[in-house]
């Protein structure tokens, strides 16, 4: 490792001296000519790194010999339990190849935070997962529910879902059927749908009468218990199912996505449109209103997230509500709405999407 090269004796070199950075100079034949002093320093308290500095030498120049005569190249290593940066770059006199210098960054510190947060975030994805299996596992089952027939597209996006909807058997013959928008996306939108579909069942369970407006109420007054921050709300629309009448009695809180009722004697597609404010601490409900339609056999009903309505082409151009009618006039089926929507989509799903059929029918 003496310094047996001319240019190594260049007055200007007692500046890599004084670099923190290990430097060190390869003559064409592979041979060590120069290192610094910190580097020389290092050598001498570890063996493994002496070892590697022999070892490298003639790799260094050997197979790659016309990459680092012609560019610079950096890679990372771990040596003697050290990982390192090295950049290598070629040295010229004029046309002449003289050899490389090579400069060792220590970046062990950064590299064990890159492990770290590799490791976390792992972890959390595989969080995530878990929780997007619950989300997904705790949704009513596509099948009959006595005269109510069930199908459903639940499609969340990268993020955990803030949509969430539910059919709860309440007594014989009476159901409630329900979907919910949480306001974005993430841990706290997934951990609202756990609180609302919960929330849900001690209310239903409970208060097995309450109509559709009072169980509304009361949901935002365990809401309000939470104490969440101002900026967290929610909107929901139910309906109270009664079999025995042929009845379907709703309240909306805030959906700005109407179902649709398909009449079959009438051959015809409405919105279930009715008045009510969306769930929320800086809001007050002044009131939920009532409607209630009479079903009959082969009537069916549409229930869907903002997300199968915003979904947008190429030119960015929302699918829209009145699209959405129309596609479910002219087939009144999940399956046709849900194709025609992702048909249209351009790109990446940017929010989550839920359809839900159900169908009017006789055992």
């Amino acid at each position: 490792m003496a310094n047996t090269s001319n240019f190594t004796e260049d007055k200007n070199f007692f500046i890599l001296n004084s670099m923190d950075d290990w430097v060190r100079i390869v003559d064409t034949n592979g041979k060590t000519i120069f290192i610094n002093d910190v580097f020389k320093k290092a050598c001498d308290m570890s063996s493994e790194l002496k070892n590697y500095l022999d070892e490298s030498s003639s790799f260094l120049l050997g197979d790659r010999n016309e990459a680092v005569r012609n560019t610079t190249m950096i890679e990372e290593k771990l040596i003697d339990e050290r990982y390192f940066s090295i950049k290598s770059s070629p040295i010229y006199n004029g046309d002449e190849f003289l050899g490389i210098v090579e400069v060792y960054r220590d970046i062990t510190r950064e590299s064990l935070m890159k492990i770290e947060l590799f490791n976390n975030n792992r972890n959390m994805l595989d969080d995530v997962r878990f929780v997007k299996k619950i989300q997904t596992n705790i949704l009513p089952r596509d099948k009959a529910y006595g005269k109510l027939s069930l199908k459903s597209k639940y499609i969340p996006s990268d993020e955990l879902s803030g949509d969430f909807f539910d059919l709860i058997k309440i007594k014989e013959g009476k159901y409630a059927l329900y979907i919910a928008d949480i306001m974005g996306h993430g841990v706290k939108a997934s951990i609202m749908t756990m609180f609302i579909k919960v929330t849900m069942n001690a209310i239903l369970d409970k208060h097995p009468d309450y109509s559709p407006s009072e169980i509304l109420f009361k949901l935002r007054e365990k809401f309000a218990k939470l104490g969440m921050e101002s900026s967290q709300y929610f909107t929901a629309w139910l309906g109270i199912f009664d079999v025995g009448k042929d009845s379907l009695t709703f309240s909306n809180a805030g959906h700005n996505c109407p179902p649709l009722w398909y009449s079959k004697s009438n051959d015809e597609v409405t919105y279930l449109l009715a008045s009510g404010r969306m769930i929320s601490n800086i809001i007050e409900p002044d009131n939920y209103d009532e409607k209630m339609i009479e079903l009959e056999n082969g009537d069916r009903l549409l229930l869907f997230s903002d997300g199968a309505i915003e979904t947008k082409d190429e030119k960015r151009c929302e699918y829209g509500l009145e699209r959405l009618r129309e596609n479910f006039a002219s087939y009144h089926d999940l399956e046709k709405s849900y194709t025609d929507i992702k048909n249209f989509t351009w790109g990446k799903q940017e929010d989550d999407l839920s359809l839900v059929q159900i169908e009017y029918k006789e055992k």
